[in-house]
């Protein structure tokens, strides 16, 4: 008898994001998961209730072979998370954005999951990316902008020892829950979260803690609304023999759009690709809304 597989997603969300990982999630549901079923667990802030989750409980359950679990990670320790000072985060969203550090001990047993933040939207199935051959890595991203500037680049290679263009964006993180484990990266990961300030914060740690046990992703499975086909031609050559990973046609037909800086297309005109995200809040409020309102 065939078993059916599940892809374990992750989602970490405050108050203010709420609204968004709801919209952000309706694209992952929508986009087709082929033969699987989809586990999403919520990694949730303090001042969120069950009942505040009501509306993302209630979309979830309208797809069949899809469940959502949710978690409340300041509830297991008093301690806090630290930050650099150029960090642009109040230091209740910097708490929030370390939450993902959480889901190899949330998933338990599970040999791997996809982290997905709460402002990027899905265009199609992301099956082909969650079965991505891992061969021992411990993460799966797609190379950050900050590896466009040399002085980050430097700074990567000298401080932390990360090659040029393995630094990766941890909006979109593919984790080989088991080998994190195995290799004491899920603990390190927490303790120096706790200890030791980041400007990136959690992005820092994933790239510090795994360099070396990085696997890059297509540009495609993360596409920025300021990415140019200049960009893309710069990572072709800072990384060769990896060239497919950003051909030209990522930015036509994106997987996985997401909307990193401080304009966002639920706040501000104008932001490239927020046709996706508004296509996407009227088909979820097409089929949900009226539902709300009987």
């Amino acid at each position: 008898m065939n078993t059916v597989r599940t892809m374990n997603i992750g989602y970490s969300l405050n108050r203010y994001y709420l609204p968004y990982t709801l919209i952000s999630m309706y694209s992952l549901l929508t986009a087709g998961k082929g033969d699987r079923n989809l586990r999403i667990l919520l990694s949730v802030d303090k001042d969120l209730s069950r009942e505040d989750l009501s509306p993302l409980f209630r979309m979830v359950s309208a797809f069949p072979g899809c469940t959502l679990e949710a978690r409340w990670p300041l509830s297991m320790t008093a301690r806090r998370f630290t930050s650099d000072e150029t960090c642009c985060l109040s230091p209740d969203a910097v708490q929030v954005a370390y939450f993902r550090l959480f889901l190899p001990e949330f998933f338990g047993s599970e040999a791997r999951c996809l982290y997905l933040d709460g402002d990027l939207v899905i265009t199609r199935s992301l099956a082909d990316l969650y079965d991505t051959e891992m061969d021992g890595m411990c993460i799966a991203g797609v190379t950050d902008r900050l590896c466009l500037e040399e002085p980050h680049l430097r700074h990567q290679k000298d401080a932390w020892g990360i090659e040029p263009g393995y630094y990766v964006n941890a909006g979109v993180i593919l984790m080989n829950l088991e080998e994190m484990r195995a290799s004491g990266g899920a603990a390190e990961s927490l303790e120096l979260a706790y200890t030791r300030p980041f400007r990136y914060l959690d992005q820092d740690v994933l790239n510090q803690v795994y360099h070396g046990k990085v696997r890059l992703l297509p540009k495609a499975y993360n596409v920025f609304p300021d990415d140019r086909k200049e960009d893309l031609a710069f990572l072709r050559r800072l990384l060769p023999g990896r060239e497919d990973l950003f051909p030209d046609r990522a930015l036509t037909d994106p997987a996985v759009i997401h909307f990193i800086g401080q304009k966002k297309p639920w706040s501000a005109r104008g932001v490239p690709y927020g046709e996706y995200w508004d296509d996407t809040v009227q088909a979820y409020e097409k089929r949900f809304k009226a539902q709300e309102a009987e």
